[in-house]
C-alpha cells in the first residue's frame, strides 16, 4: 500500500476509544497514517471538541442509518470499532459493518476486545453476538482484525483500604471473587479461584490495547499478508498462585488462596445460561471466571512479537509495575 491509510474511529471517546485515539496519535504512529476521523453523535460535545483540538476530523453521525455512516466513513481506509459490548452497541456494529462494506473501507477491527469468542465452547449471548458481527464483516468482504486481549489490567485490580464498609477487591469477580479486602481489621483475605492455583490468566492494559490497535493497522499497510484474522495479546501473564504471592508481598497482607471445583462451577453455569438476566452482575460475571478456569483467558502463546517486534515501539505493562504504582492510590 503505497498511501498513507485514513482511519476512522467508531465510539473514539469512550472506554477504549480513548486509548486507542492517543496511540493513533502518539509520535510513534501518527507518521504512519494519514487522516484520523471520530464518529460521534455530536461534534459539538467537549469531548469532540477536544479531538478537533488534537487535530483530529470529527464527523457527526446517526448510528442507526446505514446510509448516513456510509457517508461519514467515505474516504477511509480502515475503520476501528470501539461501541460498547451492549445490545445496542451491537446494533450499532452491525450497522456500521454495513456501511463500511458499502464505503469502501477496506480493513475492520470489530469491538472484540476481550476474549476470542471462536475460543469459547458454549453459546452466550455477549459472545456469540460478537462473533456474528464479525462473521457479517467477513461476508461482506471486510478484511477482519480482530484483538483479543482477554480482561483489562485496570479494571481487574480494584484495591481499597479506605472505606470499611467497601467490598472491594484485589482481583475483582472478573478473575477472583468478591473479596471483603478494605477492612483493616482484617489479618487473612481468603480468595476463591476455579481449578487451580497453577490457572494461568492474561490481562492486558488499556494503554497496551490502543498501542496494539494501532500497531494491527501499522502492519496491514506494511505487510497485509502477516495479518492473521484474530490476533491475541498480553500485557502479562501470572496464575493466580503468582498474582497471591504479589499482592501478598506489595500489601503486607497474607492472601489464603481457596479453589472450588471446576466441573461443579461449569455444570451450574452452563445451566444457568437458559435463564440469564442481563441486568445482573451474573450476567456476563461468572462466564469471565469458568473462561479463566478453561485457560480460554491465558495468552501465554500471543502475537506481541508480530506487531510489537522486541518491544520496538513500546513496552508492555506488567502487573507487577502496575499493582506498585496503584498501591497507594
Amino acid at each position: 500500500m503505497s498511501s498513507l491509510p485514513n482511519i476512522a474511529v467508531a465510539g473514539a471517546t469512550g472506554n477504549i476509544g480513548t486509548y486507542i485515539i492517543n496511540a493513533l496519535l502518539s509520535p510513534i504512529f501518527r507518521p504512519k497514517f494519514g487522516e484520523i476521523t471520530a464518529l460521534s453523535r455530536s461534534t459539538t460535545s467537549d469531548a469532540s471538541k477536544a479531538l478537533a483540538a488534537r487535530g483530529v476530523k470529527v464527523v457527526a453521525i446517526n448510528a442507526n442509518d446505514v446510509d448516513n455512516l456510509a457517508e461519514a466513513l467515505k474516504g477511509s481506509d480502515v475503520l476501528v470499532d470501539a461501541a460498547a459490548a451492549t445490545s445496542d452497541g451491537f446494533v450499532v456494529s452491525s450497522n456500521f459493518v454495513k456501511a463500511a462494506a458499502k464505503s469502501g473501507v477496506k480493513l475492520y477491527i470489530p469491538s472484540d476486545y476481550g476474549f476470542d469468542h471462536n475460543r469459547i465452547a458454549f453459546k452466550h449471548p455477549v459472545w456469540a453476538a460478537k462473533g456474528a458481527i464479525q462473521e457479517e464483516a467477513v461476508k461482506s468482504g471486510l478484511r477482519l482484525a480482530g484483538i483479543s486481549v482477554a480482561l483489562f489490567l485496570e479494571d481487574s485490580f480494584n484495591v481499597s483500604e479506605h472505606v470499611e464498609e467497601q467490598r472491594s477487591s484485589v482481583l475483582n469477580v472478573n478473575c477472583f471473587t468478591s473479596i471483603p479486602y478494605s477492612s483493616p481489621t482484617l489479618a487473612n483475605i481468603k480468595v476463591t479461584v476455579i481449578g487451580t492455583s497453577q490457572n494461568r490468566f492474561t490481562l492486558t492494559s488499556k494503554t497496551d490495547i490502543g498501542l496494539s490497535v494501532a500497531a494491527v493497522i501499522a502492519l496491514w499497510k506494511e505487510n497485509p499478508s502477516a495479518l492473521p484474522q484474530t490476533l491475541h495479546i498480553a500485557s502479562d501473564t501470572l496464575s493466580y498462585g503468582e498474582v497471591r504471592d504479589l499482592l501478598s508481598k506489595v500489601y503486607g497482607r497474607e492472601f489464603q488462596l481457596e479453589t472450588e471445583d471446576a466441573d461443579e462451577f461449569t455444570k451450574n453455569a452452563i445451566a444457568n445460561l437458559s435463564n440469564l438476566d442481563s441486568n445482573s452482575h451474573t450476567f456476563v460475571l461468572p462466564y469471565l471466571r469458568l473462561l479463566h478456569a478453561n485457560g480460554v483467558g491465558d495468552h501465554s502463546v500471543n502475537d506481541n512479537e508480530l506487531i510489537n517486534p522486541g518491544e520496538k515501539y513500546w513496552k508492555w505493562k506488567k502487573i507487577a509495575d502496575y499493582v506498585e504504582e496503584t498501591k497507594n492510590a
